[in-house]
């Protein structure tokens, strides 16, 4: 029996570590996580006294420098071999460099995790196991990453337990599902394109739980945990009909709690609509990025229409669920008018939950090649210039960036007040920046407040918590 512990930052139960940790238990081997905020000046000390036979990290970018720095401490501490999981290695898994890392796995981890402890369990080699790469005496094994598995059913149920210990995470209201993996579009700024070739042919682009085994997960954690909604954070909820219509009636009669999901705007029409709120769905996420449609089709590859956006919104209103939309200033060759286009489709779809952020063209993405061939991004442009927060500035080399960067903090206020859309964009002009910011701040807490329907003081405890997101 190996003994795993997982170490994270993000106070956030993440859906790729129950997977691997209920599989790993599974297997037959120990695991716990440590979260560091809620563990403090006693994170290290416990680290120490679990004793690990691995050391474990999911690292999303930007998150992954402070996870690389306490695996460099714990290299100090002990001689234990730490990998590094995730979307981070996943696409740049040149990670692997870092002197604080043995290991690193790409892709989905759940086999390649088993193996790896039942390796380590039995004092065998390790270094030509699928997905991972492995750093040993100077020299990087290289592994291709395994056929997926087709059938979702065939893994546990996520393991809660390794995150619900801590009480934060435990009582928070709504808890995180999937029922779902993949995603075939192939928007610029996303890395599901890159995913989709490392895994051609090796598994199924699109693959679902049964709607019994998803409604399986949603009644223990009903019944197990303090929980009033459900988010099923799957890409796109809403690509199977057919699944949905046999989903949604059970999940109605067996969990019965208010959900929210996310969307596609050119998947929207009437029959899956009346599905959802039949469903109890009270909130769907779906993102329109650019309110300008040449930016939306031609940068960002978004392949949906003004018409799409509009119809989406008359819908939903139609039968009274609640909107959230997710949306980027600061595009390559985006204008000041532009970005004003933005508010106004979110203002005349009347969102109630409008999200904005500042474009961070992750490297090695399209969106990132077009910033460079229009010269927005020097050559040597890296993960190193890339900002933690998606709400602070850009990396862009673009006359306007700053107008843009205002235009973002005051987004909030012009698709609530559309009035107020002529003074943005006069305010966009002024170096007010400590005032937009703290505007920012006041919307987004609101914002926050209103979308999860918690009380006013458990809503700053979170924004003090996740305060240098912002």
């Amino acid at each position: 029996m190996a003994r795993v512990l997982f170490l994270q930052t993000i106070q956030f139960e993440f859906t790729g570590v129950m997977y691997v940790s209920a599989y790993l238990k599974r297997a037959g081997h120990q695991v716990d996580l440590y979260l560091e905020s809620e563990e403090g000046e006693n994170f290290y000390r416990k680290i120490k006294e679990y004793q690990p036979d691995l050391i474990a990290f999911s690292a999303m970018t930007g998150d992954h420098v402070r996870s690389l720095q306490i695996a460099e401490k714990v290299k100090e501490m002990m001689d234990v071999p730490t990998l590094m999981g995730g979307p981070h290695p996943t696409f740049f898994p040149e990670t692997i460099e870092q002197p604080a890392l043995d290991i690193i796995c790409r892709g989905e981890g759940e086999e390649a995790a088993a193996e790896l402890c039942d390796r380590i369990d039995k004092g065998e080699d390790f270094t030509d196991v699928m997905n991972l790469w492995v750093k040993r005496d100077g020299v990087i094994y290289k592994n291709d990453v395994r056929p997926g598995e087709n059938e979702l059913d065939n893994l546990p149920i996520p393991d809660r337990e390794v995150y619900y210990k801590y009480p934060y995470l435990r009582d928070y209201p709504t808890k995180p599902f999937i029922t779902g993996r993949g995603c075939p579009y192939l928007c610029t700024f996303c890395f599901n394109r890159d995913f989709n070739r490392m895994y051609h042919g090796k598994v199924k682009q699109l693959r679902r739980h049964s709607p019994g085994r998803a409604l399986e997960e949603m009644v223990q954690a009903k019944e197990k945990y303090p929980l009033k909604r459900i988010f099923i954070n799957d890409d796109i909820f809403i690509m199977d009909t057919a699944w949905m219509a046999e989903f949604l009636p059970r999940y109605r009669k067996e969990v019965g709690l208010p959900f929210a999901c996310n969307v596609r705007a050119n998947l929207v029409d009437e029959e899956r609509v009346k599905l959802l709120k039949e469903g109890g769905c009270f909130m769907v996420s779906f993102g329109i990025e650019s309110g300008d449609p040449e930016l939306r089709q031609q940068v960002l590859k978004k392949n949906i229409k003004d018409e799409d956006i509009l119809r989406t919104g008359e819908l939903f209103h139609k039968y009274g669920i609640k909107m959230k939309t997710f949306n980027i200033m600061g595009l390559p060759d985006e204008t000041v008018d532009k970005a004003l286009k933005t508010i106004r489709i979110n203002a005349a779809i009347q969102v109630d939950f409008p999200w904005c952020s500042i474009l961070q063209p992750y490297p090695r993405t399209e969106l990132a090649t077009i910033a460079q061939s229009k010269g927005l991004l020097d050559e040597s442009f890296s993960l190193d210039d890339i900002n933690a927060s998606f709400f602070s500035s850009s990396v862009l080399k673009q006359p306007n960036i700053k107008e843009l960067t205002r235009m973002q903090k005051l987004f909030y206020l012009g698709v609530k007040a559309p009035w107020t859309i002529p003074l943005i964009k006069i305010a966009a002009k002024l170096p007010l920046d400590p005032l937009y910011f703290g505007i920012f701040a006041a919307t987004y807490t609101y914002r926050f407040k209103q979308e999860t329907d918690i009380d006013w003081f458990t809503t700053v405890k979170f924004a003090l918590r996740h305060r240098k997101n912002l």
